[in-house]
């Protein structure tokens, strides 16, 4: 994978680096670099020589997110999208829709939506409103996605619905979703602060007919979860990647320019700022390569520490992407400069793929419930032996 990584590089150093503030200023979709990175084998990169699903080199996929998040994340998010869509293809979709649809999305000529979000249904997935009605050897489709990646300009989508009936522990399904079905309208969202590139919208489905063979063979909620710790692994990937651009922007500031009479970087308050933040990318990219490996064995990967990287990458990308602002003075609160653009991602990441709040309310409860079951905190937290039993007082 040395080549692949150097042609990588090379796209960003002779290609990206130059569009970023472009397409940050503009908000279009950076089809041009989805398509080249496409044709160095990005996109394929949990697939095995002979096209089947391999998740064995997911380390390879956060390396190459945090370099391409470190100078667009709207880039890095539009291609990681076809990954995940085709990984959801591979390992759950019938074979007519693996054949229709895999292959486009790899080369980046077809687009998927993955679609949970709804206007009152966020992080609170089980309030979905969808439903998918079952009528003879179809199912019909109703309900409203939104705040969904490739809605707009999406060819399909992957939609999580309920099965007949709304209530909330309904039984659920996830229909692959052809958007030039019948009843399916396709609208652009309003513009983000931040993401700005990546196409985000709204997807209506009105009575739409699909037939009952469109349909990932797992069971709806689960499918799409196993999808979404993909998605958090590159999204903390992406984070780490704002992370190392506001430190080498924020280093080469503060060995450049004077102030009070010596350089910036002389000042204990600067060393302190850029300090912490070395700390807080090796942190964070350790925590997510822990992640990364967890979900290369293949088994959806310890949802846990997937949790854990993608909340202490995203704060901390927003935190430290805040203090490179700072460090850059007037000219970081200027929208074109870079770490006004790192620091304006930073925020996307706190929200999207569940938020903060959401990831620190799941581990909280997952860490009293684990010890009311008997178990020590090394097996919540995933570590090996027997020490970590709290003191009896």
């Amino acid at each position: 994978m040395t080549d692949l990584l150097a042609r990588l590089d090379d796209l960003i150093e002779t290609t990206l680096i130059a569009r970023a503030p472009q397409i940050d200023e503009t908000a279009e979709f950076p089809v041009d670099i989805t398509r080249a990175a496409a044709a160095i084998g990005v996109q394929r990169l949990l697939l095995a020589e002979d096209g089947a699903l391999d998740v064995a080199r997911t380390p390879l996929v956060v390396e190459t997110s945090e370099r391409i998040a470190m100078h667009s994340m709207a880039s890095a998010v539009t291609i990681a999208n076809g990954r995940l869509t085709t990984y959801l293809l591979l390992k759950y979709a019938p074979q007519h829709l693996v054949e229709r649809w895999v292959e486009p999305t790899l080369r980046a000529e077809a687009f998927g939506a993955f679609g949970i979000t709804e206007a009152h249904a966020g992080s609170d997935v089980r309030a979905i409103a969808t439903v998918a009605r079952r009528d003879g050897g179809d199912l019909v489709l109703t309900g409203e996605k939104r705040w969904v990646g490739y809605a707009p300009n999406g060819q399909y989508a992957i939609v999580l619905a309920k099965l007949d009936d709304d209530a909330r522990d309904a039984r659920t399904v996830a229909v692959v979703v052809d958007t030039a079905s019948a009843g399916v309208t396709q609208e652009h969202g309003p513009a983000f602060s931040g993401l700005r590139g990546m196409p985000n919208g709204v997807l209506r489905l009105d009575a739409v007919r699909v037939p009952a063979t469109d349909v990932l063979a797992v069971d709806g909620f689960g499918g799409m979860m196993d999808g979404l710790n993909l998605a958090r692994i590159d999204a903390a990937a992406y984070a780490c990647g704002l992370l190392r651009g506001a430190l080498t922007a924020s280093v080469e500031r503060a060995a450049t320019r004077r102030a009070f009479g010596k350089v910036l970087g002389d000042l204990p308050s600067i060393q302190a700022k850029i300090g912490r933040m070395a700390a807080a990318y090796q942190a964070a990219r350790a925590l997510t390569d822990r992640a990364a490996a967890s979900f290369a064995r293949g088994d959806g990967g310890d949802q846990d520490v997937i949790s854990m990287a993608k909340l202490f990458t995203s704060d901390a990308a927003r935190e430290h992407t805040d203090e490179a602002v700072q460090i850059h003075g007037a000219e970081g609160m200027v929208a074109s400069s870079w770490v006004n653009r790192l620091n304006r991602d930073a925020k996307v990441t706190q929200i999207f793929d569940g938020t903060s709040e959401i990831h620190e309310t799941m581990l909280g409860r997952r860490a009293v419930r684990a010890h009311q079951r008997g178990e020590a905190m090394d097996a919540f937290l995933g570590r090996g032996g027997a020490t970590s039993a709290a003191p009896q007082e």
